[in-house]
Parts: C-alpha cells; structure tokens; sequence
C-alpha cells in the first residue's frame, strides 16, 4: 500500500514539474531593443583549431591577421584588402534594427641591422677590424571602418539579417635608414649596406607571399643614399550592402557568417624619397627629395567581405 502510495506521489509531482516546464517561458536567446552586441572574426581561430588537428604545419594565429589591416597597394592601382579579423559592435534600435559599427586597425613594424667597416677607425689603422652598424626599418599601418544599418527576421534562434554600409580605410607605408659610418668632407663616399634582403615574409598554406618585406637598394643614382622612402599614402571610400545569417547558441550567444557587396574607390599620394650626398661644389652634405612615384587610383565592385565573414558574437 505504501509503495502504491509513493509511485502516486511520485507521478504527481512528475505531471506538475512537465505542466509547469511547458508553462514556462523560453530563454531570451535574442538581442532586444537598448542591446549592445560585441563580435569577432572567428576565421583565424578556426584556422588555428584546424591546424591542431590536421598537423597541416606550424600552428600559430598570425598577428597582422588579427590587426585586420584593411589598404594596402596591390600593384599598380592601390586596392582594399580585406581585413582577417576585426572587431564589430551592434546597437539595437529595436528587436529588429540595429546600428553596425565595424573597425579593423593594424600596425606593422620591422627592423634589420647590419655590420659594415668602421671607416674611421680604418682610417687610423688600417688593420682595425672594428665595425659600425646600419639599420633599417619599415613602418606600415592602416585602418578601416565601416558604420552601417541593419535589418533582421526570425523569431527562433535563426536570424537572418541585411543592411547597408558606408566604408572607409586608410593606409601608409615608409622606410627609413640609418648609417654607422657618416658622410664627410674626408669620406664623401662611406661604407655602407647598398641594399636590404628580405627578412620576414609571411607565406599562406599554399606558398603564397602574403606580405613580403621589401627589397630596397639604397644607392640612388650611384652618389646618394637613402634616409627615407614613402610609399605613399592610400584611401578607400565606399557603400555596400551585407546579408548573413546567425543562430544564438545560448542566450545572447551567437555565431554567424555574413558577404557583402561592396563598391570601392581608392586613392594614391605621390611617392617620394629623401636620400643625402656630398656636393664638391659646395663642399657639403646635401639632403634631396625626389618623386619617384605619381598618385594613382581605382575602384573596385564586387562580393567580398569588410570585416567579418565567419564570427563570434555576445549581446549585454
């Protein structure tokens, strides 16, 4: 009797916890009006993911793909290339608009050195094996951002979303030189490195040069050398338009992907070098700047992303 009584209890209390589950609300999984949304390019992450274990090669998260730098020159006509990761933010209007900010920044510096002849001490002793060092260094860094407005549909975990973008990126790039062995009235013609190797070149899984460091011969005109080199500055205007898809994993969590279609137009300052020498003439050392480049520009149309393609997303 007792038994009977207890597997009563037992299905009374199980039918009253299903009556109030299916009573009970579901989680707010989706952002709502005053939400503020923070992502990220998820693509490098899962590269390195894959990379664990796949054993494809050295497994490593680059750090200029996690800058997103945004403009650099492709050739002739300076051209955008797509940042690899950067960080976006959402503000709801409503449960269903949104206001989009994407920003991608990235700064890439890198130096070499290198040992010549310390003329000077030669000078007083020509057995003297002392040595001076020159140094070279390359600067580059861009920016982009992208403000845009945002509609979406969906009234489960699955949402999908479409908007409009207003873009624009900024790059530059420089080169400068120092020199261990100084132009003089005496040594008009130092010792000095004539021009720079490679150093560190990134290479993709398919041995493509993503971003080579340069070859530079600083000899200009066989009687000069250089002290800086500017590649020349670049902007990006544009508009386009976004649609993705996302699915909230947990409340307020999502992961989603999302291509645009964007229209480009980029410009291109003058390129230019300041280099030093010694003029008889005068009997002394002169610094000239040159152009050695005219200003160019371009535009381009086409799918592509501005940002995020595949990422990771957390609504507050």
């Amino acid at each position: 009797m007792k038994i009977k009584i207890l597997l009563a209890s037992a299905c009374m209390m199980l039918a009253s916890t299903t009556y109030v589950d299916a009573k009970k609300p579901e989680k707010d999984y989706l952002p709502e009006a005053g939400d503020v949304t923070i992502g990220v390019n998820a693509i490098p992450f899962l590269n390195y993911l894959g990379n664990m274990f796949g054993k494809v090669h050295e497994n490593d998260i680059n750090p200029v793909e996690i800058g997103g730098v945004p403009a650099f020159n492709k050739g002739v006509i300076p051209g955008l290339d797509n940042p690899t990761m950067s960080i976006f933010g959402k503000y709801f209007l409503t449960d269903k608009t949104a206001i989009r900010l994407n920003v991608g920044i990235g700064i890439n510096s890198q130096t070499q050195s290198n040992y010549v002849q310390d003329d000077a001490a030669v000078a007083e002793n020509p057995l003297s094996v002392d040595l001076v060092e020159d140094t070279y260094k390359y600067r580059n860094s861009g920016m982009s951002v992208a403000v845009g407005y945002e509609w979406r549909r969906g009234s489960k975990r699955l949402q999908g979303f479409w908007g409009g973008q207003a873009i624009l990126a900024y790059s530059n790039s420089k080169h400068f030189f120092g020199y261990g062995n100084a132009i003089t009235e005496l040594n008009q013609n130092p010792t000095s490195t004539n021009a720079w190797a490679n150093a560190d070149i990134l290479i993709d899984e398919n041995n493509v040069i993503l971003e080579p460091f340069p070859n530079i011969n600083n000899n200009v005109g066989g009687n000069s050398r250089l002290l800086m080199q500017s590649d020349g500055r670049s902007w990006t205007y544009g508009v386009g338009g976004f649609v993705g898809v996302e699915y909230y994993i947990a409340p307020k969590i999502s992961i989603g992907c999302e291509m645009s279609l964007n229209l480009l137009w980029t410009t291109g300052s003058k390129k230019y070098q300041k280099s030093e020498r010694f003029n008889p003439d005068f009997n002394r050392v002169e610094e000239n700047t040159r152009w050695t480049g005219k200003s160019d520009s371009g535009f381009r149309f086409g799918t592509e992303n501005i940002g995020t393609s595949l990422f990771v997303a957390f609504s507050f």
